[in-house]
């Protein structure tokens, strides 16, 4: 009786363990000061509040509207369209609990002036796109067809199509590369990815929590089918990048302490295509373009140029 009293109290407690920590990883919170920089939340990016602001500040006028579709799944999904009467596009995702205004901030005038249309995408479960589980790259990667398909419905046919990814934004991209993309995608830039989300839930267990979740995960796992329909298992860039042969751009930051460099390495030795890496030194999470822009922006401009065949519009 002692024995069986013992383990029913060891999966009372893992059941509860594995539901707080499903709470506190999958479930929609949304958030109104992420793009408030001086926010207390936004400290860490307190050094480079000036040039943030002026991004956001250029987000803000540049002319723009709100475009809609749905998700494979029956979500309405919203993004905002940077139409510069060109034929060449980009397609922006953010990262886990962020958004995109916040993560592209300084990217969006870049491509402006590179004379790029963009998607400025809201990802599932965040900003004005509905949803109530943040399913770290699993669902969303289909997204990303949804709205490469949009594109070329909608908007132009005939558009030479690159994806671009922040955090788990840029796991989301890789994902999609291991889909069946139209051939209108030329190239995926991604911005300190992680592999999967086990391989992200396990890291940050053990570095916040200090515990290995290995004993919740699969538990997790059962809820994420439950009420998400979606699981966390069998889910990878490495395999995902395999399958393709389109061009991969990776940046990372050295002293990431969030998403490990080393991810994104692993991810580079899977791509199958063209492949290029950029670590920048002393860069933590996110702020390679912020500590390193003139080395970032070139390798940026250097991808697409090598990559895209259309000429910019004058």
């Amino acid at each position: 009786m002692a024995v069986f009293l013992i383990i029913l109290f060891v999966i009372i407690i893992i059941l509860f363990a594995a539901a707080y920590f499903f709470n506190l990883a999958f479930v929609r919170r949304n958030n109104p000061n992420t793009d408030d920089i001086d926010s207390k939340e936004n400290d860490f990016l307190k050094e480079y509040r000036t040039v943030i602001k002026e991004g956001l500040d250029y987000i803000e006028r540049h002319p723009k509207k709100w475009v809609y579709t749905l998700s494979f799944d029956g979500l309405k999904l919203a993004a905002r369209f940077f139409d510069n009467n060109s034929h060449k596009a980009i397609i922006l995702f953010h990262g886990y609990r962020s958004s995109a205004t916040r993560d592209f901030s300084c990217a969006v005038k870049m491509y402006c002036e590179l004379g790029y249309n963009i998607l400025l995408v809201d990802e599932r479960s965040h900003g004005q796109s509905e949803g109530k589980l943040i399913t770290f790259g699993v669902k969303e990667r289909k997204d990303v067809l949804t709205w490469v398909n949009y594109y070329l419905k909608y908007i132009d046919s005939d558009a030479e199509i690159f994806l671009g990814g922040m955090s788990m934004g840029a796991t989301t991209v890789l994902l999609a590369a291991g889909l069946e993309l139209p051939n209108n995608v030329k190239g995926i830039i991604a911005d300190c990815g992680f592999t999967s989300p086990a391989d992200i839930m396990n890291k940050v267990a053990r570095q916040a929590f200090h515990f290995n979740a290995g004993f919740i995960l699969p538990v997790m796992d059962i809820f994420c089918r439950i009420f998400g329909h979606f699981g966390i298992y069998g889910v990878s860039t490495l395999e995902a990048l395999k399958k393709t042969r389109l061009p991969i751009l990776f940046i990372h930051g050295k002293n990431d302490n969030f998403v490990p460099c080393e991810m994104s390495e692993s991810a580079y030795r899977s791509a199958a295509g063209d492949k290029y890496i950029l670590t920048v030194e002393g860069a933590d999470h996110g702020m390679s373009y912020l500590l390193a822009s003139k080395d970032v922006s070139e390798k940026i401009i250097g991808f697409l140029k090598k990559y895209s065949k259309k000429q910019t519009p004058n």
